[in-house]
């Protein structure tokens, strides 16, 4: 008697190339390590939260990078980075970053930092209501 020849169960590419690896699970955050403040954006995209700031050990004459994302800015040390921490402890976003993601003088932004990569986020009025659209709807109660 023939035994019956019965094809692979793995896909293709798994017989070419081996098992395929496992992907990487996100490693939780900790809660020490997230930032959050609020500030009004004043006189020529000036950004303050002194806490914030600190925190971030973004000292006076920090250099920072600004960079649009997926409606938000992400603020980042660079040491050519053309904006500066001043001072007064706070750094201006320049007009054409703010005009990316339709940020205005007076409008309030919520900020979002991690210590361990000095990094920021700020967020304008409308990538806040992106975010919690959903939580919207229970104020419709």
């Amino acid at each position: 008697m023939i035994p019956p020849l019965i094809p692979p169960q793995a896909p293709l590419e798994q017989l070419i190339r081996g098992p395929l690896p496992k992907p990487v699970e996100p490693q939780p955050i900790r809660y020490d390590d997230i930032l959050y403040g609020v500030s009004t954006l004043g006189e020529a995209g000036r950004v303050l939260d002194r806490g914030v700031m600190t925190a971030l050990n973004w000292m006076p004459g920090t250099h920072l990078h600004v960079q649009p994302l997926d409606g938000v800015l992400l603020v980042a040390p660079a040491d050519d980075g053309p904006v500066r921490v001043t001072t007064g402890g706070y750094f201006r976003i320049p007009f054409r970053q703010r005009r990316r993601v339709g940020l205005l003088i007076g409008q309030r932004v919520l900020l979002m930092g991690r210590r361990s990569r000095k990094q920021l986020l700020v967020h304008p009025p409308a990538a806040v209501g992106r975010v919690l659209s959903a939580q919207l709807t229970l104020l419709d109660r």
